[in-house]
């Protein structure tokens, strides 16, 4: 027999079910591993969020991890950028540049002291 705490229960369960199909479980596929390098720079945010647009990532994907990847190139020199299993860019200070390659746009380097890519 349903009591109203049962269908409370199954709601819930069902509001949770929806908002990982619906994109509530997407942010977890998304991840930032820091990698070592042998230089590391503290870029501003427009630097990064120019880097993952050429990069490929979307608005919302530079909202959820650039935070992750401006720390890694800031503390260890290199970032590798995960959606899933696959690996979408792997970005790595070196010298006044970002040397990245990237899964969908192929491989750039962004001088960060003059604000372009070369």
């Amino acid at each position: 027999m349903n009591t109203p705490r049962m269908m409370r229960a199954g709601g819930a369960a069902l509001a949770m079910l929806l908002a990982v199909i619906l994109g509530g479980g997407c942010a977890r596929s998304m991840r930032v591993i820091p990698l070592g390098s042998q230089t590391v720079a503290a870029l501003t945010a427009e630097d990064v969020a120019r880097v993952m647009r050429r990069a490929g990532f979307s608005d919302d994907q530079i909202l959820e991890m650039g935070t992750d990847v401006r720390n890694a190139l800031s503390t260890t020199g290199a970032a590798k950028v995960r959606v899933g299993k696959k690996v979408e860019a792997i970005l790595a200070i070196n010298g006044d540049s970002v040397q990245a390659t990237s899964r969908r746009r192929g491989s750039f380097t962004y001088d960060f002291k003059n604000g372009r890519f070369r």
